[in-house]
């Protein structure tokens, strides 16, 4: 992913890439090899008495936004813009948008570390939940109830859930019984 993310903002040589990701250079060409037999990657032969590089990776056909933190991974897969409509009396000015993109990853990024520390709390809760219904005196049917209707968006979808994929027999009654067990146990 780094490196479809990397090949997505510009072109780059193998040597940038190994370093870019402390992978060594024939680790690279395989990774450069997948992608390539997935349609995001090409090579590009540059032939220029400036340039000591002879060839180059970019992407092709989508974007990869790699906009992991920590050991959260945030991937974006994006098709690549046809082209934008340019004014022909006036051609962009390339320095604003290379600023603006500049400063709109660096939000992103930023936006992401925060996500990361929201997915930490919603885990710790989860697991928190997890423990308490674990130490309380529930049947294992009890059990599984509540942990349906403490994980979907509402009650309402837990019951949902529990009818259609877990074939709750008595509806309504076996789930207002659990709830009123863990109310009593809690208070």
């Amino acid at each position: 992913m780094k490196i479809a993310d990397l090949v997505s903002g510009r072109p780059r040589s193998l040597g940038e890439l190994a370093a870019a990701t402390g992978i060594s250079i024939q680790g690279v060409l395989k990774h450069l090899k997948k992608l390539g037999e997935l349609g995001l990657v090409e090579e590009i032969s540059v032939r220029n008495p400036t340039l000591s590089v002879r060839k180059v990776y970019t992407a092709t056909g989508a974007r990869l936004g790699d906009f992991s933190t920590g050991d959260l991974t945030l991937v974006k897969l994006s098709e690549k813009p046809s082209g934008v409509a340019e004014e022909v009396d006036r051609p962009p000015d390339l320095e604003y948008l290379a600023e603006e993109a500049i400063l709109q990853r660096r939000r992103v990024k930023d936006q992401t570390r925060r996500l990361g520390r929201m997915i930490d709390d919603l885990v710790e809760d989860e697991s928190r939940i997890k423990i308490a219904l674990d130490s309380m005196d529930l049947s294992d049917a009890e059990r599984l109830i509540l942990q349906v209707l403490f994980t979907e968006e509402s009650l309402e979808e837990g019951e949902r859930v529990l009818l259609e994929f877990f074939g709750l027999q008595d509806g309504k009654k076996s789930i207002e019984k659990a709830l009123n067990k863990a109310r009593h146990r809690v208070k």
